[in-house]
């Protein structure tokens, strides 16, 4: 494993720990600025962490936005129909 690729999974989980963290705007999703906010990392690459298939969201995430556009979509997202 290349050097770069640690330093790479480093990032992902500190993205994924910050996902847990952050809170949960309208239909579940969480903005990617939370995820900036939370770990002071460039958007560059958390974008990049984002698209890497080791990449996870949780399953009460719906998906991550920024800019009022979907970045990542949770296919195994458990909608909570607590309420309705």
């Amino acid at each position: 494993m290349e050097n770069s690729e640690i330093d790479l999974e480093k990032y992902i989980q500190a993205v994924k720990t910050a996902i847990e963290k952050a809170p949960l705007r309208s239909e579940d999703s969480v903005d990617l600025s939370d995820i900036w906010v939370i770990t002071s990392l460039p958007v560059d690459l958390i974008m990049e962490c984002l698209k890497r298939p080791e990449m996870k969201l949780p399953s009460t995430v719906s998906k991550i936005i920024f800019n009022k556009k979907v970045v990542l979509k949770n296919s195994d997202y458990l909608n909570n129909p607590q309420g309705e």
